[in-house]
């Protein structure tokens, strides 16, 4: 991917963010942005609406890095807004276990069947970014 920016315009997922009360270039910021598409240019980049949640975006690392990488999830529920860095591996500190179902609506299909160490994170920025 040349520009991870522009790729993310061009799928609309800047109204997305929008949607869920975050600013795209206040997550991504200009000076970051030959991070940003190093750090996620292979990232699978999914948006589904679910009626509870709403607004569900999903950066899912290449099958090649996803023991490696986190796979970062963006939505509000009851008007607040989440983002949830989900490990295969361990990490240090971690809230919860996901044990993904084999199949269902709201999670991208390559996340499923597996167990996620998920830390509720406060801070909207991606990780990678950090």
């Amino acid at each position: 991917m040349e520009d991870l920016l522009t790729y993310l315009k061009e799928k609309d997922i800047d109204r997305s963010f929008a949607a869920l009360g975050l600013d795209l270039f206040s997550l991504f910021p200009e000076k970051n942005r030959e991070a940003a598409t190093e750090g996620y240019g292979r990232h699978e980049w999914l948006v589904k609406t679910i009626p509870k949640f709403g607004t569900i975006i999903n950066a899912v690392p290449p099958d090649d890095k996803i023991d490696k990488l986190p796979w970062e999830e963006w939505y509000m529920l009851e008007g607040v807004n989440h983002h949830h860095v989900l490990y295969l591996k361990e990490p240090a500190k971690y809230d919860e276990l996901f044990e993904a179902p084999d199949a269902d609506d709201i999670h991208p299909p390559r996340t499923l069947g597996k167990n996620w160490y998920v830390i509720d994170d406060p801070d909207m920025s991606p990780v990678l970014l950090r």
